[in-house]
């Protein structure tokens, strides 16, 4: 190989790894920044339980449980597998080829950014009011 087919190849081959590295976004990133803050308020006001060991544990659901007493949001999730969603127990509202609208709480969002199937969580938007 000559130094140009070289050099040629090699500017070809990091370009290629970086568009690569680029397309893979962190999970953080694929959360909007609306649900960014209220993750982050809610991390500032959860406080640190102690745990004691004298005390027995109720054997409760805790899916159901945590997630009943936590606040839910309304947000758009870009995928294209809704099932996947529906088998990690969050309501899904209306479907469609490239996104649901769904009902979760904060710490479902961030379970979802974590998922592979998931590109985007969108917290929606509302022009008016549709009160009277």
């Amino acid at each position: 190989m000559s130094f140009l087919n070289r050099s040629a190849f090699l500017i070809l081959f990091l370009l290629s790894t970086v568009a690569l590295i680029a397309q893979s976004p962190k999970p953080d990133d694929k959360i909007d920044p609306v649900f960014k803050a209220l993750i982050a308020e809610q991390n500032k006001s959860t406080p640190t339980k102690k745990k004691c060991f004298l005390k027995r544990k109720k054997k409760t659901d805790k899916i159901s449980a945590t997630n009943a007493l936590q606040k839910k949001y309304d947000c758009i999730v870009y995928t294209k597998n809704a099932k996947a969603l529906r088998d990690k127990g969050i309501i899904i509202h209306s479907e469609l080829k490239t996104f649901v609208t769904a009902f979760a709480t904060l710490n479902q969002i961030v379970g979802m950014s974590k998922m592979a199937e998931v590109t985007y969580i969108a917290a929606p938007s509302i022009d008016q009011s549709h009160l009277p």
